[in-house]
């Protein structure tokens, strides 16, 4: 029975509630235990386990089966070996009952052992158990989403610690607590600690507990010894034991040998899929919390968004991004990123006090008083009235087009490449589809200064040198044409053979060159005229 013990890292359905369904007529032959079903497989093979991968009702008719004792002693601890949860055995045409050599051997073996009947194909028993895994999934990922969404509320809690222990250990149906290891503690592989663990701060002796209600007060010598070591620099980072009645899992949160620790659930039962994934999430949000300064208050908003803009996208980050950027239900799962500075001129609003309508926000280091955020996309409308709203507050802000949440690294660097832009204009920009991309990577005053370089005298402010300057526009927008630069220029083409020479005379340059070509182009495209 411990092979065939439910699984954890697939979605099962219980036995009894395939053999439940009245609609299936299934009957318990051999009951031994209620195994986890992982899917419902045909086979008529005399060794079908090299196709199996455990956790299967197997069903035959048995067709091939043995006849000898021998013969299905091999088979079922061939399907036993393999992990098969239990078989479905389908009566006639075949066989009219289950064979009683097959009957004996699974109570031998403890494999559960079903009677299909005639009314009842084989296709409606998978199908069957295909519809019960399906809503199992759609109940798992409603309750992940909704324990999601606590622990996004949970990190802008007073006391974010707690709250994640709260929610977490609500959501598993266990305990939680987090033992804290002081910073600069001997942990045990140092010679100083002679053997002895890291004191593990669990108490109220240890200047505020992290703990639910049903967590231990004290660690065993057991847990305590685990905790050592995963507190080690170069220890493990997660662990499991059995506490009393309960199995407990154990992962490090901080980074040693700074200010870290140990958060523990325990429970009765193993943890599922979704039991794991909630725990993934909470140990990274416990994680980042451990990492803000000692006595800083809460940042979460910070460390959400260093995580989402500076290391790329965590597959936990990516349910708390609609609660926490205020994008709701309905959101259609789109982000923009803003940069904002305070305006040169004036008071500006504090930014904990500003208009935004997320806690994705980021005081970040770097230029003086640059501010970060995500917010979920509403529009280039509803957007362009936040950026004016806050140019009253006192901030020149940028905004990225919208983008998912894996291209949020790509979406900051394009609104960090538009706010020197937005600065020299003294107003707001927004990022749009047909934004010209060599347009964000400089500041006008940048792109006067290079195109006026690149020009050389076709820059001044004389006829002569506008003349030249039409004349190298329309030749380069007809790619080298001359009849239709002339056409253009309503001049002849010998002329503009002409202008084109004393351009490249003058410049120094060869126009049969496309990397001139592109520079002259990208310098006549950004010249301005003189004040």
């Amino acid at each position: 029975m411990a092979d065939r013990a439910r699984r954890t890292d697939v979605h099962t359905v219980p036995l009894s509630v395939v053999t439940g369904r009245r609609d299936l007529a299934l009957a318990t032959v051999v009951e031994a235990g209620d195994p986890g079903i992982a899917w419902a497989v045909v086979s008529e093979l005399t060794d079908p386990s090299a196709y199996l991968r455990g956790g299967e009702l197997l069903l035959t008719a048995g067709v091939n089966l043995p006849r000898t004792a021998a013969g299905l002693r091999a088979y079922v601890d061939a399907v036993v070996g393999a992990g098969v949860s239990a078989v479905g055995f389908g009566v006639t045409p075949v066989h009219d009952t289950v064979p009683a050599g097959l009957v004996e051997q699974c109570h031998a073996r403890g494999l559960p052992l079903v009677a299909v009947p005639r009314p009842t194909p084989f296709a409606a028993v998978s199908q069957a158990v295909g519809a019960e895994l399906e809503e199992r999934r759609l109940r798992d990922l409603r309750r992940l989403g909704e324990a999601h969404q606590a622990l996004a509320l949970a990190v802008t809690a007073d006391a974010p610690v707690d709250r994640v222990l709260r929610v977490l250990a609500e959501a598993l149906g266990g305990w939680a607590l987090l033992a804290r290891v002081p910073p600069g503690a001997p942990d045990a592989g140092t010679p100083a600690a002679s053997g002895e663990a890291a004191p593990a701060r669990t108490g109220a002796a240890a200047g505020g507990r992290h703990a639910t209600p049903g967590a231990p007060r004290d660690l065993d010598p057991d847990l305590h010894g685990l905790v050592a070591r995963l507190t080690l620099p170069h220890g493990p980072r997660s662990a499991k034991a059995r506490y009393g009645a309960d199995e407990v899992f154990l992962h490090t949160v901080g980074s040693p040998p700074d200010d870290h620790g140990v958060v523990l659930v325990g429970r009765p039962d193993p943890l599922g899929i979704t039991d794991r994934a909630v725990l993934r999430t909470a140990t990274a949000l416990l994680d980042l919390l451990a990492r803000t300064d000692r006595g800083a208050p809460p940042a979460p908003g910070r460390l959400l968004t260093a995580l989402l803009l500076d290391g790329g996208v965590a597959e936990e980050a990516l349910p708390l991004l609609a609660g926490l950027t205020g994008g709701g239900d309905g959101h259609a799962g789109a982000y923009r990123v803003l940069h904002a500075l305070p305006a040169d001129r004036g008071r500006h609003t504090a930014p904990a006090g500003l208009p935004l309508d997320t806690r994705v926000l980021d005081a970040a280091p770097g230029p003086p008083g640059l501010l970060r955020a995500v917010l979920a996309d509403r529009g280039d409308a509803a957007h362009r009235e936040g950026l004016d709203l806050l140019l009253l507050h006192g901030w020149i802000g940028v905004l990225s087009g919208p983008v998912s949440p894996e291209e949020l690294s790509s979406a900051d660097r394009a609104a960090a490449s538009l706010l020197p832009r937005a600065r020299a204009a003294g107003g707001p920009l927004l990022w749009e589809e047909d934004t010209d991309p060599f347009e964000a990577l400089l500041d006008p005053l940048g792109a006067d200064a290079l195109a006026r370089g690149v020009l050389g005298p076709l820059a001044e402010d004389t006829a002569p040198a506008g003349l030249l300057r039409a004349t190298l526009r329309a030749w380069l927008t007809r790619h080298g044409n001359w009849d239709r630069a002339a056409a253009d220029l309503g001049a002849h083409r010998n002329s503009v053979r002409y202008r084109i020479g004393r351009i490249e005379r003058d410049l120094g340059v060869d126009l049969a060159d496309a990397e001139q070509r592109m520079r002259l182009w990208f310098a006549l495209t950004r010249w301005r005229p003189g004040p």
